[in-house]
């Protein structure tokens, strides 16, 4: 009997180990709603970032458009008229060197403006493109060799983590050097002398998160950043904060339909006096 009594636990031990297990349990369920919580918030997160890519892509395909109407209509206007300055400098022996001169800077701004509405036009058009498999590693390093002078000119450091062993990309080779050549330059113009790019490429296999491997490509400069207001424009065709004459506000803009084309996405963040950053995100055939 008083050794049935000294196995018995008391009543308290007893209450407190059963309130332990509910607490442990109260713990485990709070674990469980705070994890469905963060993927919940995670998936509207990115919810809403598809949402304003859409929203961001509808409304420069519809500039895009309409960019495209506009530059025909001044390409119609501008053809006669460097047609007619070329006649005229044909009879360039009899005339003053100074009006010589003028022409020919008249037909250097045409030449110019012809061009770059052309890019748009071409740009709008669906026309079949020349596609093949490449290393998108070495398309970069042809770009980054073309600029060398730009980076020892501008005192400005580069930082390279390229990912080997790449898959090939199958891409426009000539398409894909003049988006990494813009963002380059522009990166450059954001920086001052001892600034630094970093240029990353590396490969992301199928998983639950992506549909599709693709090849992610960074350009992060140290520059002077963007605000919001001017974040929001820096796609749209014909938009620039650089002086009157020091661009055509089409550079980004190519950038962003070339890379459409090609089936990826190219997105920018940025703070201002920290930098800008551009991420490319090429599909994996």
């Amino acid at each position: 009997m008083a050794e049935n009594e000294k196995r018995e636990q008391p009543p308290g031990k007893k209450l407190e180990r059963e309130l332990k297990a509910i607490e442990d349990q109260v713990l485990l369920y709070a674990k469980d709603l705070a994890r469905i919580f963060a993927e919940r918030k995670e998936k509207e997160r990115q919810l809403e970032l598809t949402r304003q890519q859409l929203i961001r892509s509808a409304r420069i395909a519809v500039l895009g458009e309409l960019a495209a109407g506009i530059a025909h209509e001044i390409n119609n206007i501008l053809t006669p008229a460097t047609g007619n300055i070329s006649i005229l400098l044909m009879d360039r022996n009899n005339l003053s060197q100074k009006v010589v001169e003028r022409l020919e800077l008249i037909e250097q701004s045409l030449t110019k403006a012809s061009h770059m509405l052309q890019q748009v036009l071409d740009l709008s058009r669906k026309k079949p493109e020349k596609r093949e498999h490449r290393d998108i590693n070495a398309i970069l390093e042809q770009s980054l060799s073309l600029l060398k002078h730009k980076f020892i000119k501008n005192q400005i450091k580069v930082e390279k983590n390229l990912q080997p062993d790449l898959p090939e990309l199958q891409v426009d080779d000539a398409q894909i050097e003049q988006v990494f050549t813009n963002l380059t330059i522009n990166a450059i113009n954001a920086m001052e002398r001892g600034d630094t790019l970093r240029i990353s490429i590396s490969y992301h296999p199928k998983n639950s998160a992506t549909k599709q491997p693709y090849v992610q490509i960074l350009f992060e400069d140290t520059g002077c950043g963007m605000p919001p207001e001017i974040l929001a424009h820096v796609f749209e065709p014909f938009y620039t904060t650089k002086e009157k004459g020091g661009g055509t506000g089409l550079g980004l803009f190519i950038c962003h339909g070339i890379i459409e084309k090609h089936g990826g996405t190219i997105d920018v963040a940025s703070t201002p006096d920290k930098g800008t950053q551009f991420k490319i995100c090429l599909p994996v055939a």
